[in-house]
C-alpha cells in the first residue's frame, strides 16, 4: 500500500494555486475585481486608524503668560461618523502642548485663548514621558498614531483680530487697547517721530544738545519782555 506524503500534497497544492506568470495575483490581468476590492477594504481600514493632522478648537488654556510653554484642552471639530451615518462628537483632548515661537530664553509670547481654532498634530508614538520630563525619554506605552499624543499649533479659521502687529506694504502697524510697554537697556529710533497726544518723561530730555530741565534763556529783561530761545 502506498502512503500519501502530506508535505508533498501541500507543495503540490501550493504549486497549483501559484500564479502562472510568477507575479502576485493582483498584478495579473486576470485578477478578479473581488480580490482587489477585498484587499482595498483591508488597506483602507488599516489607514483609517492612522492620525496625522486634526482641526481642533481650544476649550481651556493652562500655563499662559510668563511661564514655561503651557498646554491646552482641545476638541476635534470633525465629528465621528459610523457606517450608518450616525454622527457623534469627539471628546476633549487634555494637556496638549501648544506652540510658542521661542529660541533659548527669547520668545514671542502669544498664548492661545478659549475658542481659538487650530490644528492638532498627532505624534506617531506615545509622548507622555517627554511632556512630563520636558526632555528626551522612552515612549510611555506601545500606542501609535493616537490623538492623546497631540501637539497644538494655532491660527487657523479664526475671525478678524482686534489687536495686532500688522506687516503690510505700507509699513508696520501695532494696535492694542491696552498699554505698550518697552523694557530695554537702550532704545534707539532712526527717523522722524510723530506723537499724537501727550508725552510724559520721568527724567530730563535733551534736544539738539539742550537740556529740557537745565537750560537757560538769554536776554531776560524786567517787564513784559520775552525771553530768547533756550541754550545749553
Amino acid at each position: 500500500m502506498t502512503q500519501s506524503n502530506p508535505a508533498a500534497q501541500t507543495a503540490s497544492q501550493s504549486a497549483s494555486q501559484a500564479p502562472a506568470s510568477g507575479y502576485p495575483i493582483f498584478n495579473r490581468a486576470d485578477a478578479a475585481a473581488s480580490d482587489f476590492n477585498a484587499l482595498n477594504t483591508v488597506i483602507t481600514r488599516l489607514l483609517s486608524g492612522r492620525r496625522t493632522i486634526v482641526p481642533v478648537q481650544v476649550k481651556a488654556v493652562s500655563g499662559a503668560g510668563m511661564n514655561p510653554v503651557g498646554t491646552v484642552d482641545v476638541q476635534p471639530m470633525v465629528h465621528q461618523q459610523d457606517a450608518s451615518g450616525r454622527i457623534m462628537p469627539h471628546g476633549v483632548l487634555y494637556n496638549v502642548p501648544y506652540f510658542r515661537l521661542q529660541g533659548g530664553c527669547r520668545a514671542v509670547i502669544l498664548d492661545p485663548m478659549e475658542g481659538d481654532i487650530g490644528l492638532a498634530l498627532i505624534a506617531d508614538r506615545d509622548i507622555f514621558n517627554v511632556k512630563t520630563a520636558r526632555a528626551s525619554a522612552a515612549p510611555g506605552s506601545f500606542r501609535q498614531q493616537n490623538m492623546a499624543d497631540a501637539l497644538y499649533i494655532g491660527g487657523f479659521l479664526n475671525g478678524t483680530p482686534q489687536e495686532y502687529l500688522w506687516f503690510s506694504g505700507d509699513g508696520i502697524t501695532l494696535k492694542t487697547s491696552g498699554t505698550v510697554s518697552i523694557e530695554a537697556q537702550n532704545t534707539h529710533i532712526t527717523g522722524p517721530v510723530s506723537i499724537d497726544g501727550s508725552l510724559t518723561v520721568s527724567q530730563d530730555a535733551t534736544a539738539n544738545g539742550i537740556s529740557l530741565t537745565q537750560h537757560t534763556h538769554p536776554g531776560v529783561q524786567p517787564g513784559s519782555g520775552i525771553t530768547g530761545t533756550p541754550q545749553g
